[in-house]
């Protein structure tokens, strides 16, 4: 006798739970090595999380002292047996949090040679004029580590056929570079650049891996984003994850925000999109580059983002979709280079701006009026490329200060994406001192700080800046005792796979 599985039935302290959900980056990660370090720093040695809560503490294995409970559950959601998501008890607010990772490394596996070489080949042979100048170190190095390994790679054969082997080298002090340089290739190239080479550009043999990454970032994120039991999620994401992120987060709101098929036309949801709308790009690339904002009108945008957030998040009937991604937040993010790596040139990323294939911060005005809802639909709505018009922006990097330090890979994103950023600078040092710092953006064993757009040190360490971007207890919210509104939230039979 089959039995129907029963509903979700959304409960008070149900609706108190958010979810973060973390994106690795580049190179063979292992199943929860990335979720695992990262709730170590934003919540299990952020005591204030739980100061005088009784029974929410623990001894440290790892150390002395206490650290924060959390407890391991199977991630059903990933439908992976090697995945989990991380719980915590309440904390100070009453609010539980639970974490999970979009861990999509398995897909990139088996990266060949041939298709890095494509990829080296097409960022190496362009115009000097079409590469970034914050690019332009990076492209030097990729050069010249290319040289290197070209010049290993025939010089050896060049010998052997002149017979110069004793007059320069002889022949066993070229084998070992050879050997060097295939250890360089296969343990270090490959793993970590092969994912860059098969994500970031659409060629003929990389779409099915895309999607594959995709699909499984879609449904991660729609099955929490229709969970009645999560009021917000926080996506958070590092290195090449950052845009592997930024695409999903693309193609769920062309699902879930207001549109033709989605219709909500709630008075109060249109004003909130109006007052996004009216901090809204010029639809021209040269009007974009003008438009700054001083840290004021930033706070007041990130204020109407929220807003409109707490608008979308609940659907007014079962017909409609919510929206629950309030924050997107970067770490060492390549997306500073975007119009190098994703696209040819800037003249070709500020195209892709204009048709909506990319999405800015603010989002782009519908005309030349700042607004973000067709003019000429009943009911209004936004269109597809406003994604930043509910979901805050935080960009966390740190200055590469040479050719190893710092880290080269990240930098801000205000110039490519927009004004809406919050894009904050730290400084690492870790074992090695400042060489590349790239990994260490959560790390609880470096040391950081934030630095202040005047260059000095400012009062937050690296952990700090962290905790605020991921914002647990939502200190930015701009009005936190506002009810929130009113909503019957859909109700969904329970998927038997959950």
């Amino acid at each position: 006798m089959n039995v129907s599985p029963a509903p979700i039935r959304p409960t008070a302290k149900d609706n108190a739970r958010q979810a973060v959900v973390i994106v690795h980056g580049m190179g063979e990660q292992r199943p929860m090595d990335t979720i695992r370090s990262f709730v170590s720093a934003v919540w299990s040695s952020d005591l204030s999380r739980t100061e005088g809560k009784f029974g929410a503490r623990k001894p440290d294995p790892d150390g002395d002292g206490l650290i924060n409970k959390s407890w391991v559950h199977p991630d059903r959601r990933a439908r992976s047996y090697e995945l989990r998501r991380i719980t915590t008890p309440d904390d100070v607010d009453g609010r539980r949090t639970e974490f999970y990772e979009l861990y999509w490394s398995d897909i990139t596996q088996g990266t060949t040679v041939q298709r890095l070489v494509a990829w080296v080949r097409g960022l190496l042979l362009r115009k000097w004029s079409d590469v970034p100048v914050d690019a332009r170190r990076l492209y030097i190095a990729a050069w010249a580590v290319t040289a290197l390994i070209a010049t290993l790679l025939i010089v050896p054969n060049l010998i052997e056929w002149f017979g110069l082997g004793k007059v320069l080298f002889p022949g066993w002090v070229w084998s070992i570079a050879a050997v060097a340089v295939g250890w360089l290739v296969s343990q270090f190239l490959v793993p970590y650049f092969g994912d860059v080479a098969i994500y970031v550009r659409a060629e003929p043999d990389t779409i099915v891996k895309r999607t594959e990454v995709r699909e499984r970032g879609l449904a991660l994120l729609r099955g929490l984003n229709d969970d009645p039991a999560y009021d917000r999620i926080v996506v958070v994401a590092h290195s090449l994850g950052t845009i592997v992120a930024y695409d999903i987060l693309q193609l769920l709101w062309a699902e879930r925000a207001p549109s033709g098929r989605n219709r909500r036309s709630e008075p109060e949801l249109l004003k909130a999109f109006r007052a996004v709308g009216k901090k809204a790009l010029p639809i021209d690339s040269a009007g974009r580059a003008k438009v700054t904002m001083d840290a004021a009108e930033l706070a007041e945008f990130r204020g109407l983002q929220w807003q409109l957030y707490r608008q979308l998040s609940t659907a007014p009937s079962d017909k409609l979709d919510s929206w629950k991604v309030s924050d997107f937040v970067t770490f060492g993010s390549p997306l500073t280079h975007a119009e190098f790596l994703v696209t040819h040139n800037a003249a070709d990323f500020a195209k892709a701006v204009d048709e909506r294939l990319l999405s800015t911060c603010p989002p782009v005005s519908e005309g030349k009026n700042p607004n973000i809802l067709y003019p000429s639909r009943s009911p209004r709505y936004p269109h597809h490329a406003a994604v930043f018009s509910a979901t805050r922006w935080t960009n966390i990097h740190d200055k590469g200060n040479g050719w190893l330090t710092g880290d080269p890979i990240s930098g801000p994103l205000v110039e490519n994406f927009g004004p809406g950023i919050l894009n904050i600078q730290v400084s690492l040092t870790w074992a090695l001192g400042r060489i590349f710092t790239h990994t260490n953006y959560w790390s609880t064993a470096a040391e950081g700080w934030e630095v202040l757009p005047s260059g000095e040190r400012g009062p937050r360490s690296h952990l700090d800046v962290l905790r605020d971007a991921v914002d647990l207890g939502r200190k930015a919210d701009p009005d936190p005792s506002k009810p929130r509104p009113a909503a019957r939230r859909r109700i969904k039979p329970a998927d038997p796979a959950l």
